[in-house]
């Protein structure tokens, strides 16, 4: 593959990820895939698309992949088409997906989809409105792990639209710096596509290029989904913390599961 700037890689494997002849992205979903925002350029001219010359190498993220561009709404979206496929038009790319360190950039969408998942999780410790995480915050703690390279978040890309994302939360002290807590979460409407083994494998990934040997996970007795993908993907279950949260009133214990590579 031909260099191109660092923030555009995310596009490149996003493409190559892509089987369908022809589709439209909006401006925000490619934004959403790179986790950076695109220059003004790209918002003031249909040339910044269509061009396929140096010194510019933007465009390397689809010419690679034998897509082109064949129609751009400036400010609004651009379509997309690939030579090599035959030519099935629709609106939106078909099951296309990245997963990605989050970036700076992506603080304001990730407090939206914590507080969407908030609301919709039984399971999880915070409610909605309970955290009032701030873009500066976010984008601080961004900013520190990646000193420290002990916690990250990974965040899935679904067809441009943010699906879900693994958190690794790790230890600075010398004696724990090899051991993670991991937690994912799925938006509702992104379940049932493999995302979440996805984002776990991953994370397994992260882990072992940082220097962690041990993943560890908190599971509610009761969320039997992710106890299915903590089995699949060979966790160990080493006991149970009762009456570890309290939900609508009720204590539920948690499981305790852990991985060791």
């Amino acid at each position: 593959m031909k260099k191109m700037e660092k923030k555009y890689i995310p596009l490149a494997q996003f493409f190559e990820t892509c089987t369908q002849g022809t589709f439209t992205l909006t401006y925000e979903e490619i934004q959403n895939i790179m986790g950076h925002e695109l220059p003004n350029a790209a918002y003031l001219n249909v040339s910044w698309w269509k061009k396929t010359k140096a010194p510019s190498t933007h465009f390397f993220a689809w010419i690679n992949c034998d897509y082109y561009v064949t129609n751009v709404t400036l400010g609004h979206s651009v379509t997309f088409s690939c030579a090599e496929q035959d030519v099935v038009s629709d609106d939106k790319p078909q099951s296309t997906y990245i997963t990605r360190p989050i970036e700076a950039n992506d603080a304001r969408a990730y407090i939206n989809l914590q507080e969407e998942l908030f609301a919709q999780s039984p399971f999880g410790y915070y409610t909605p409105q309970e955290r009032n995480l701030t873009v500066q915050q976010v984008r601080k703690t961004i900013a520190d792990w990646r000193k420290d390279k002990t916690s990250t978040i990974l965040i899935c890309i679904y067809n441009g639209q943010f699906a879900g994302y693994t958190m690794l939360l790790g230890n600075t002290a010398s004696r724990t710096k090899h051991i993670a807590n991991v937690r994912i979460a799925i938006h509702n409407d992104f379940q049932q596509k493999g995302l979440a083994t996805v984002l776990l494998k991953e994370a397994e990934k992260w882990a072992r290029t940082n220097g962690i040997s041990r993943l560890e996970a908190s599971v509610t007795i009761t969320n039997t989904i992710a106890h299915h993908l903590f089995d699949k993907l060979n966790y160990s279950k080493e006991g149970t913390r009762t009456q570890a949260i309290k939900i609508d009133e009720q204590f539920v214990d948690e499981v305790l599961y852990s991985k060791i590579f």
